[in-house]
């Protein structure tokens, strides 16, 4: 069941939203301020439906603090309908934007739609730390940098952050990454590893060497100290 945050003030705009929604197997968390929103936001929410023209804050300042917690999609529904107020709303990081009065179906529609296509981009992406792997065009993105891979190199990483603080042997990895009919030694995985990590950069001491055994994907601090049996 997906999860949706309704920030607006006007109670009977909420019930009709939460009515329509809640029909429709969506979850709805109801907040009459700007101040509510924030509390509430956390990952369980899969979209936030935004009011402009509200007490305390208004949501074009709620958007603004929004997008220091949360890349979760959000959709401005105002009676504000001049170009400049969309603009930005846009500009604020705001996803899509609907005028009211509206249509609960429409505006269900949208937000269905808006979700969906997250969810797909969550799955298209893999983020751990500040390594960010983009599993459609085989990239890696490394604050903001995009670094190409092998095919071989992009297979081990996505391989190793798909099992993060999980420790895999040589074996394990050449078994899948190499195939169980490989005959060669597992000096082919030490030699990728070590490609990895100077792809890594300054974050190479995220791939861990657990020493005669393998490795491990692990997000840690440059501060952090490292067990004596992993380097």
């Amino acid at each position: 069941m997906y999860k949706v945050l309704v920030v607006e003030d006007e109670y009977h705009i909420r019930h009709i939203i939460t009515e329509y929604f809640t029909l429709n197997d969506v979850e709805v968390i109801e907040a009459c301020n700007g101040y509510e929103a924030l509390d509430y936001i956390d990952d369980s929410i899969d979209l936030i439906l935004l009011d402009i023209m509200m007490p305390g804050i208004d949501g074009y300042e709620v958007c603004k603090l929004l997008r220091l917690k949360s890349d979760k999609p959000i959709l401005f529904m105002s009676a504000l309908s001049e170009d400049e107020n969309q603009l930005k709303a846009y500009e604020l990081g705001a996803d899509d934007y609907m005028t009211k009065p509206f249509k609960p179906s429409i505006l269900y529609a949208k937000c269905m739609a808006m979700i969906k296509r997250d969810k797909k981009l969550e799955q298209d992406t893999i983020r751990l730390g500040h390594i960010q792997i983009d599993k459609i065009n085989h990239l890696l993105i490394i604050d903001d940098e995009v670094i190409e891979l092998s095919h071989k190199e992009y297979e081990l990483l996505v391989y190793l952050c798909e099992h993060p603080n999980q420790l895999l042997n040589r074996i394990q990895i050449l078994n899948k990454i190499w195939g169980y009919d490989y005959y060669g030694d597992g000096r082919a995985v030490d030699t990728y590893i070590k490609k990895l990590r100077k792809r890594l950069g300054k974050y190479s001491h995220y791939i861990q060497t657990v020493i005669k055994v393998g490795y491990i994907l692990k997000v840690v601090d440059d501060n952090e100290t490292v067990k004596t049996n992993i380097k």
